[in-house]
């Protein structure tokens, strides 16, 4: 019978990163405290953060900010929770939506579906306000209100694309804009080496 011991993870090359993309990595690390790779994914974060700040004081900081984007994150969890339900089951919903200007609205809405972009997760309904449908950006639903009232079946034909991010929030697009040509890789501005700094 043959037993395999564990053997220690090789060291990974020099990784060079932009803030941005250092700053992506610790959101997505912090965003799932309670996920399968929990344990994995505090460790990374602590070292993510110590090759980008060697000061202590700011490192704490830095995870005191990432267990507000986890409080964050689980809140968003929770609304997509109730708009996915509530398209479930067909049951009219109340959002409080900013939109892209940041103009607060409360919206009675009927849920049809649910969408994906690669940008965004949109919510597909009937806004009786407008009387007419709307893509709600999700991560722009700041609060729901679920009721028990039947949303009817609305005919989908003509609804078009998902907006495009730069187009205010909540309405259809029969179009979309032509893809902006692509810029010209930024130089690296961080390089995270094995063992952060000292």
């Amino acid at each position: 019978m043959n037993r395999t011991e564990p053997r220690p993870a090789p060291p990974l090359p020099p990784v060079t990163l932009t803030p941005e993309e250092a700053a992506a990595v610790a959101v997505a690390l912090a965003s799932r405290p309670d996920g399968p790779y929990a344990d994995a994914g505090r460790g990374a974060l602590e070292k993510v953060l110590a090759a980008l700040e060697p000061d202590p004081r700011r490192r704490a900081d830095l995870l005191a900010t990432s267990l507000w984007v986890s409080a964050e994150a689980g809140r968003a969890d929770e609304i997509h929770a109730v708009v996915e339900q509530a398209v479930t089951r067909r049951h009219v919903l109340v959002l409080h939506y900013r939109d892209g200007q940041g103009q607060a609205s409360r919206r009675e809405v009927e849920p049809q579906l649910l969408v994906r972009s690669s940008d965004h997760s949109f919510l597909v309904a009937w806004c009786r306000e407008r009387q007419a449908l709307r893509w709600f950006r999700q991560d722009r639903i700041e609060a729901v209100e679920p009721t028990e009232e039947t949303a009817p079946r609305r005919d989908l034909a003509g609804l078009g694309a998902p907006p495009a991010s730069n187009h205010p929030a909540g309405r259809a697009l029969s179009r979309t804009k032509p893809p902006k040509p692509p810029r010209a890789p930024a130089p690296p501005r961080l390089v995270v080496l094995p063992g952060g700094r000292s």
